[in-house]
Protein backbone atom coordinates (compact mmCIF):
# COMPACT_ATOMS: atom_id res chain seq x y z
CA UNK A 1 0.00 0.00 0.00
CA UNK A 2 1.62 3.11 -1.29
CA UNK A 3 1.31 6.73 1.16
CA UNK A 4 -1.86 8.48 1.28
CA UNK A 5 -1.54 12.17 0.21
CA UNK A 6 -2.44 14.20 3.29
CA UNK A 7 -5.81 16.13 2.95
CA UNK A 8 -6.65 18.94 5.00
CA UNK A 9 -9.71 21.44 5.33
CA UNK A 10 -10.19 23.48 8.04
CA UNK A 11 -12.28 26.67 8.58
CA UNK A 12 -14.63 28.10 10.88
CA UNK A 13 -17.79 27.54 9.60
CA UNK A 14 -20.28 24.32 9.63
CA UNK A 15 -18.01 20.99 9.36
CA UNK A 16 -14.31 22.13 9.23
CA UNK A 17 -12.33 19.29 8.56
CA UNK A 18 -8.53 17.61 9.61
CA UNK A 19 -7.76 15.07 7.14
CA UNK A 20 -5.11 12.69 7.95
CA UNK A 21 -3.89 8.94 7.39
CA UNK A 22 -4.12 5.93 9.25
CA UNK A 23 -4.24 2.07 8.10
CA UNK A 24 -6.85 0.23 10.48
CA UNK A 25 -6.31 -3.78 8.85
CA UNK A 26 -10.19 -3.84 8.06
CA UNK A 27 -9.10 -1.13 4.93
CA UNK A 28 -7.29 -2.42 2.53
CA UNK A 29 -6.45 0.50 0.44
CA UNK A 30 -5.98 3.74 -0.02
CA UNK A 31 -7.89 6.16 1.77
CA UNK A 32 -8.05 8.80 4.42
CA UNK A 33 -9.86 9.55 8.22
CA UNK A 34 -11.32 13.22 8.36
CA UNK A 35 -10.81 14.80 11.57
CA UNK A 36 -12.59 17.88 12.77
CA UNK A 37 -10.93 20.87 14.14
CA UNK A 38 -10.86 19.22 17.73
CA UNK A 39 -9.38 16.34 16.52
CA UNK A 40 -11.95 13.78 16.70
CA UNK A 41 -12.46 11.65 13.03
CA UNK A 42 -15.27 12.73 11.20
CA UNK A 43 -15.15 11.19 7.81
CA UNK A 44 -13.30 8.68 5.84
CA UNK A 45 -12.52 9.23 2.21
CA UNK A 46 -11.20 6.81 -0.99
CA UNK A 47 -11.23 6.15 -4.66
CA UNK A 48 -13.75 4.28 -6.35
CA UNK A 49 -13.13 2.65 -9.82
CA UNK A 50 -14.49 -0.45 -11.11
CA UNK A 51 -12.33 -3.62 -11.02
CA UNK A 52 -10.44 -4.38 -13.74
CA UNK A 53 -11.13 -0.76 -15.46
CA UNK A 54 -10.61 -0.51 -18.91
CA UNK A 55 -9.23 -4.15 -19.31
CA UNK A 56 -10.27 -7.41 -20.98
CA UNK A 57 -11.07 -8.28 -17.64
CA UNK A 58 -13.18 -5.49 -16.92
CA UNK A 59 -16.48 -6.31 -14.47
CA UNK A 60 -19.00 -3.57 -13.00
CA UNK A 61 -17.71 -4.60 -9.35
CA UNK A 62 -16.98 -1.02 -7.49
CA UNK A 63 -13.41 -1.30 -6.02
CA UNK A 64 -11.31 0.82 -3.68
CA UNK A 65 -8.55 1.86 -6.02
CA UNK A 66 -6.65 4.69 -6.52
CA UNK A 67 -5.36 5.26 -10.78
CA UNK A 68 -3.74 3.66 -12.08
CA UNK A 69 -4.39 1.12 -9.91
CA UNK A 70 -7.37 -1.02 -11.51
CA UNK A 71 -7.61 -4.04 -8.60
CA UNK A 72 -7.54 -4.43 -5.03
CA UNK A 73 -8.47 -6.79 -2.34
CA UNK A 74 -11.05 -4.45 -0.88
CA UNK A 75 -14.60 -3.86 -2.89
CA UNK A 76 -16.90 -0.92 -2.03
CA UNK A 77 -19.26 -3.33 -0.64
CA UNK A 78 -16.85 -4.39 2.17
CA UNK A 79 -15.36 -0.71 2.41
CA UNK A 80 -19.03 0.35 2.77
CA UNK A 81 -19.56 -2.27 5.50
CA UNK A 82 -16.44 -1.42 7.78
CA UNK A 83 -17.40 1.92 7.86
CA UNK A 84 -21.09 2.04 8.14
CA UNK A 85 -20.43 0.36 11.57
CA UNK A 86 -18.60 3.70 12.43
CA UNK A 87 -20.32 6.95 12.93
CA UNK A 88 -18.13 8.67 10.22
CA UNK A 89 -19.38 10.34 7.10
CA UNK A 90 -18.27 9.03 4.09
CA UNK A 91 -16.59 10.55 0.90
CA UNK A 92 -16.17 9.13 -2.34
CA UNK A 93 -14.02 10.11 -5.30
CA UNK A 94 -14.91 8.70 -8.64
CA UNK A 95 -12.43 8.12 -10.77
CA UNK A 96 -14.57 6.70 -13.64
CA UNK A 97 -17.67 6.96 -14.38
CA UNK A 98 -18.38 3.13 -14.84
CA UNK A 99 -18.49 2.89 -10.68
CA UNK A 100 -21.00 5.49 -10.75
CA UNK A 101 -24.46 3.79 -11.25
CA UNK A 102 -22.93 -0.02 -9.79
CA UNK A 103 -21.81 2.15 -6.31
CA UNK A 104 -24.58 4.29 -6.22
CA UNK A 105 -27.14 1.05 -6.04
CA UNK A 106 -24.98 -0.49 -3.18
CA UNK A 107 -25.93 2.82 -1.42
CA UNK A 108 -29.28 2.36 -2.30
CA UNK A 109 -28.98 -1.14 -1.06
CA UNK A 110 -27.57 -0.60 2.80
CA UNK A 111 -29.84 2.80 3.22
CA UNK A 112 -33.17 0.26 2.26
CA UNK A 113 -31.50 -1.54 4.97
CA UNK A 114 -29.88 0.67 7.70
CA UNK A 115 -30.18 4.39 7.89
CA UNK A 116 -27.44 6.12 6.77
CA UNK A 117 -27.45 9.23 9.55
CA UNK A 118 -23.92 10.48 7.89
CA UNK A 119 -23.15 13.19 5.33
CA UNK A 120 -22.30 11.24 2.23
CA UNK A 121 -19.81 13.37 -0.54
CA UNK A 122 -19.87 12.58 -3.74
CA UNK A 123 -16.78 13.27 -5.62
CA UNK A 124 -15.89 13.57 -9.51
CA UNK A 125 -13.78 15.81 -11.69
CA UNK A 126 -16.76 16.69 -14.48
CA UNK A 127 -15.27 19.49 -16.59
CA UNK A 128 -12.16 19.67 -18.63
CA UNK A 129 -9.90 22.96 -16.70
CA UNK A 130 -7.03 24.35 -17.08
CA UNK A 131 -4.22 23.21 -19.65
CA UNK A 132 -5.59 19.79 -20.46
CA UNK A 133 -5.81 19.85 -23.92
CA UNK A 134 -7.44 16.16 -24.31
CA UNK A 135 -10.70 15.41 -22.49
CA UNK A 136 -10.46 13.38 -19.23
CA UNK A 137 -13.22 14.03 -17.14
CA UNK A 138 -16.02 11.80 -16.13
CA UNK A 139 -19.05 12.56 -18.06
CA UNK A 140 -20.72 15.26 -15.74
CA UNK A 141 -24.61 14.31 -17.10
CA UNK A 142 -24.05 10.37 -16.59
CA UNK A 143 -22.61 11.39 -13.08
CA UNK A 144 -25.41 14.33 -12.33
CA UNK A 145 -27.82 11.84 -13.90
CA UNK A 146 -26.86 8.68 -11.62
CA UNK A 147 -27.16 11.09 -8.60
CA UNK A 148 -30.55 12.31 -9.11
CA UNK A 149 -31.87 9.15 -9.79
CA UNK A 150 -30.39 7.07 -7.24
CA UNK A 151 -29.27 9.14 -4.44
CA UNK A 152 -29.62 12.53 -4.56
CA UNK A 153 -29.41 13.23 -0.84
CA UNK A 154 -25.91 13.87 -0.59
CA UNK A 155 -23.36 17.05 -0.62
CA UNK A 156 -21.72 16.86 -4.53
CA UNK A 157 -18.16 17.71 -4.85
CA UNK A 158 -17.75 18.84 -8.10
CA UNK A 159 -14.24 19.73 -10.41
CA UNK A 160 -12.24 20.42 -13.37
CA UNK A 161 -9.57 18.43 -14.72
CA UNK A 162 -5.90 20.36 -13.95
CA UNK A 163 -2.62 20.09 -15.48
CA UNK A 164 0.42 22.14 -13.97
CA UNK A 165 3.68 22.19 -14.72
CA UNK A 166 6.31 24.24 -13.10
CA UNK A 167 8.28 26.65 -14.65
CA UNK A 168 6.19 26.43 -17.86
CA UNK A 169 3.86 28.99 -18.75
CA UNK A 170 0.29 27.49 -17.08
CA UNK A 171 -3.38 29.15 -17.61
CA UNK A 172 -6.15 29.12 -15.09
CA UNK A 173 -9.69 28.75 -14.38
CA UNK A 174 -11.59 30.77 -16.98
CA UNK A 175 -14.95 32.82 -16.84
CA UNK A 176 -16.10 30.50 -19.37
CA UNK A 177 -15.13 27.59 -17.12
CA UNK A 178 -17.31 28.74 -14.56
CA UNK A 179 -20.14 29.47 -16.00
CA UNK A 180 -19.94 26.14 -17.92
CA UNK A 181 -19.86 24.37 -14.38
CA UNK A 182 -22.80 26.88 -13.01
CA UNK A 183 -25.17 26.14 -16.01
CA UNK A 184 -24.68 22.29 -15.13
CA UNK A 185 -25.62 22.86 -11.52
CA UNK A 186 -27.55 26.20 -10.89
CA UNK A 187 -30.44 23.77 -10.75
CA UNK A 188 -29.60 21.46 -8.43
CA UNK A 189 -30.47 21.29 -4.76
CA UNK A 190 -27.52 19.41 -3.05
CA UNK A 191 -24.79 21.40 -1.01
CA UNK A 192 -22.13 21.57 -3.72
CA UNK A 193 -18.09 22.32 -3.20
CA UNK A 194 -15.97 23.12 -6.19
CA UNK A 195 -12.59 21.78 -5.91
CA UNK A 196 -10.25 23.95 -7.06
CA UNK A 197 -6.33 23.65 -7.78
CA UNK A 198 -4.89 26.48 -5.22
CA UNK A 199 -2.42 27.65 -6.88
CA UNK A 200 -4.31 28.78 -9.62
CA UNK A 201 -6.83 30.07 -7.55
CA UNK A 202 -5.89 33.98 -6.90
CA UNK A 203 -5.26 34.23 -10.73
CA UNK A 204 -8.80 33.46 -11.41
CA UNK A 205 -10.42 34.74 -8.43
CA UNK A 206 -12.79 37.15 -10.02
CA UNK A 207 -14.24 34.39 -11.54
CA UNK A 208 -14.38 31.79 -8.60
CA UNK A 209 -15.77 34.92 -6.54
CA UNK A 210 -18.52 35.32 -9.52
CA UNK A 211 -19.38 31.69 -8.91
CA UNK A 212 -19.31 31.67 -5.24
CA UNK A 213 -22.00 34.43 -5.19
CA UNK A 214 -24.46 32.77 -7.72
CA UNK A 215 -25.86 30.98 -4.37
CA UNK A 216 -25.34 30.21 -0.77
CA UNK A 217 -25.38 26.31 -1.70
CA UNK A 218 -22.02 26.60 -3.03
CA UNK A 219 -18.13 26.66 -1.67
CA UNK A 220 -14.56 25.87 -2.85
CA UNK A 221 -12.17 23.16 -1.54
CA UNK A 222 -8.46 24.72 -2.61
CA UNK A 223 -6.46 21.52 -2.91
CA UNK A 224 -2.71 21.35 -3.50
CA UNK A 225 -0.80 19.03 -6.00
CA UNK A 226 2.12 17.81 -4.17
CA UNK A 227 4.47 19.89 -5.86
CA UNK A 228 2.74 22.89 -6.22
CA UNK A 229 4.76 26.50 -5.03
CA UNK A 230 0.71 27.38 -3.12
CA UNK A 231 1.77 30.00 -1.42
CA UNK A 232 0.44 31.43 2.01
CA UNK A 233 -0.05 34.98 0.72
CA UNK A 234 -2.58 33.71 -2.03
CA UNK A 235 -4.01 31.80 0.64
CA UNK A 236 -4.62 34.75 2.71
CA UNK A 237 -5.65 36.51 -0.46
CA UNK A 238 -8.72 34.00 -0.71
CA UNK A 239 -9.78 34.12 3.24
CA UNK A 240 -9.59 37.71 3.33
CA UNK A 241 -12.28 37.80 0.30
CA UNK A 242 -14.37 35.41 0.92
CA UNK A 243 -16.88 34.24 3.99
CA UNK A 244 -15.30 31.49 5.84
CA UNK A 245 -17.17 29.48 5.71
CA UNK A 246 -17.29 28.90 1.78
CA UNK A 247 -13.39 27.63 1.84
CA UNK A 248 -12.24 24.66 2.68
CA UNK A 249 -8.29 23.61 1.94
CA UNK A 250 -6.36 20.79 0.94
CA UNK A 251 -2.53 21.57 1.79
CA UNK A 252 0.66 20.09 2.40
CA UNK A 253 2.84 21.16 4.97
CA UNK A 254 4.75 23.18 5.10
CA UNK A 255 2.10 25.55 3.63
CA UNK A 256 -0.20 23.90 5.69
CA UNK A 257 1.29 24.84 8.65
CA UNK A 258 2.42 28.49 7.86
CA UNK A 259 -1.40 29.34 6.52
CA UNK A 260 -3.22 27.25 10.22
CA UNK A 261 -0.90 29.87 12.23
CA UNK A 262 -1.80 32.88 10.16
CA UNK A 263 -5.19 32.58 9.61
CA UNK A 264 -6.51 30.49 13.01
CA UNK A 265 -3.52 30.58 15.22
CA UNK A 266 -3.81 26.83 15.46
CA UNK A 267 -0.62 24.47 15.28
CA UNK A 268 -0.60 21.43 13.33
Amino acid sequence: MQDLEVWTVCGQGPGPWLRGTRHPSSLHCEFALVYSHTGDVMAVEADVTVEGCNTRNETDKPIMAHPPAVYSDNTLQEWLEAVLKSDKAIKLDFKSIKAVGPSLDLIQNFSSQMNIDRPLWLNADILNGPNVPINVAVNASLFLSHIQEKFPNCTLSLGWTTLYLPFFPNKTYTQKMVEKMYSLVRNLSQPITFPVRAVMARAAWPHLSWLLSQSDRFSLTLWQGKTDPVTVDDLLFIRKNSKVEQIYYDLYDPVLSQFKDLAFGLKV
